[in-house]
Order: C-alpha cells, then sequence, then structure tokens
C-alpha cells in the first residue's frame, strides 16, 4: 500500500521523487478526478456545447479576477526578485493575453460585456477564489503557491493530454486547448514546482501536512467545478 502519510514515510520508497510529486500522490482521487474529468476530454474532442462552454467561460472569467488578486499577494511574499519578477510576468500574461482570449469568445457566443461583468459566480467558483485567496493572502508563501500549483497544474495536465489530439473545430476550443499546452507555460509550472519544491521538503511534518491539505483541497474544488460547469 502506498505510504503517503508523510513526506519522510514517503521517500523512504520514492528516494527519487519530490515534495510536489508526494503532494499529487496524496491528493489520489480528487487529483485524478479533474485532470481525467469529461469536461476537459469534450474540450478537447469539441463535442462540448456551446452552452456548456459559455457556462464554463463565465465561471472561470470570475475566477481570473481572484486569481490576479492572490497573485499580487504572492508577489508580495516572495523570498526573491527573480521569484517577483517570475510571478509578475504571470500576472500580466493572465491580465492581457488570457483576458484577450475571454473577451474575444465571449463576443464570438454572443455574450455582450454588461452580461459577463454583471454574471454572478457559483458558489464552487467562489469557494475556489475564496481558498486561493486565502492562502496567498493569509497563509505562508508556500501555501499560496502550492494552492496556486494544484490549480494551474491540473489545466496543464488536460490540456497538454488534449493537445495531443486532432485540433478542435471551433478556434475557441483550438485556442484554449492550444494556450494550456504552450511551453511557456509548461515552464510556468515547472518553476513554480520547483519554489514549493525547495521549500516544502524543509518544512516541519505538520506543515508539510498543511500544505498538502491545501493542494489537496484545491483539486477537489477543481473537480467540483468541472461537475458544476457540465
Amino acid at each position: 500500500m502506498l505510504n503517503t502519510a508523510s513526506y519522510a514515510n514517503y521517500k523512504i520508497t520514492h528516494t527519487d521523487e519530490t515534495f510536489t510529486d508526494w503532494l499529487v500522490k496524496s491528493a489520489g482521487p480528487a487529483w485524478n478526478k479533474a485532470i481525467n474529468h469529461p469536461f476537459t476530454s469534450a474540450v478537447g474532442n469539441d463535442t462540448v456545447s456551446a452552452e456548456v462552454f459559455t457556462r464554463y467561460l463565465l465561471e472561470d472569467y470570475h475566477y481570473i479576477q481572484d486569481l490576479a488578486s492572490a497573485l499580487g499577494f504572492l508577489i508580495a511574499k516572495a523570498p526573491t526578485m527573480a521569484a517577483k519578477t517570475r510571478l509578475a510576468g504571470f500576472a500580466q500574461q493572465l491580465t492581457s493575453n488570457e483576458l484577450g482570449y475571454f473577451q474575444r469568445t465571449f463576443k464570438e457566443l454572443g455574450i455582450a460585456p454588461e452580461v459577463y461583468e454583471a454574471a454572478k459566480p457559483n458558489t464552487i467558483t467562489r469557494a475556489i477564489g475564496a481558498t486561493l485567496l486565502s492562502t496567498a493572502g493569509k497563509g505562508h508563501y508556500v501555501d499560496g503557491m502550492a494552492t496556486l500549483l494544484a490549480s494551474e497544474w491540473i489545466y496543464r495536465e488536460w490540456g497538454h493530454r488534449e493537445a495531443a489530439k486532432p485540433r478542435p473545430e471551433r478556434l475557441y476550443l483550438a485556442e484554449w486547448v492550444e494556450f494550456l499546452a504552450t511551453d511557456e507555460f509548461g515552464e510556468f509550472i515547472e518553476w513554480i514546482k520547483r519554489e514549493v519544491n525547495s521549500i516544502g521538503e524543509e518544512e516541519r511534518v505538520k506543515r508539510q501536512s498543511e500544505i498538502s491539505e491545501s493542494f489537496t483541497h484545491m483539486c477537489e474544488l477543481e473537480a467540483e467545478f468541472f461537475d458544476m460547469v457540465s
């Protein structure tokens, strides 16, 4: 039986694996459900309905506003200028390229700005945003980074998988999958993993457990989010 009760126990039989590998194994079913959710495959297969994808975009649009705020907390807490620069670069991309994607796609789907700006997010969307804001704003740097990692890494995993399929005919689906599969996004995920590994591996057992709980909770919320929009 896989022993993930603590990082130290896990390392006894997994000497070549890292703290973030342990976070994934500890999250177990929640991680697997999120990255393999039928919604994610439907996007890559071009079988998701316009209604469902619109609902997804409306919810995700509100989430990225909380994400932008959480990045502000993480930039402030980052221990080095290199880390601050990397996080600021992601925030810039989020509020320019990614925001532009949402605005273009809403227009193509016939959703006016006054509609998507006024839309109220679902309770699950609010919980995801609140979790990220809480860990980034009230927790230590590593807590916020681990929660950010859970959310963004899930998207990287399913996006990279779906990008290996034939390109969706609908351009807004193809563009979304292609963004998640870019080398730039992948490099950012790898950088977050290195940050979390370098700090998490040195933390006390209790703190490692707390970080793991935050990571797992975000995985659970992401799976619930896909359930909700589907």
